[in-house]
């Protein structure tokens, strides 16, 4: 189960050492750290920002974060399997599943 996977992040951040894209945004959410606890947020509480959706679809998913992750989270497939989440949404689904707030 995707939660059970990024519940498992001790939050080490060994991962953002070999994250290409961690200085792209404003916050480390633009990294694997970030990217996994912004997945437990949106499994959890059902609410995504559009600053949420720019730090998950800025993932390249290179992988190289799993290389090095003690806890062997498998990062780029839990924001592959988010990405499916939220592409799956409808307008309609949206509108009645996730609460989507402007910054």
């Amino acid at each position: 189960m995707l939660f059970d996977e990024v519940n498992r992040c001790m939050y080490c951040g060994f991962c953002e050492s070999v994250c290409p894209t961690i200085s792209l945004g404003p916050h480390r959410g633009y990294g694997p750290r970030g990217r996994v606890n912004l997945i437990k947020e949106i499994l959890k509480n059902n609410t995504i920002t559009e600053e949420v959706l720019s730090s998950i679809y800025s993932c390249l998913l290179c992988n190289a974060c799993n290389l090095v992750c003690p806890a062997k989270i498998d990062i780029g497939r839990a924001v592959r399997e988010v990405r499916a989440i939220i592409n799956n949404y409808n307008k309609q689904s949206i509108k009645k599943k996730i609460i989507i707030r402007e910054r």
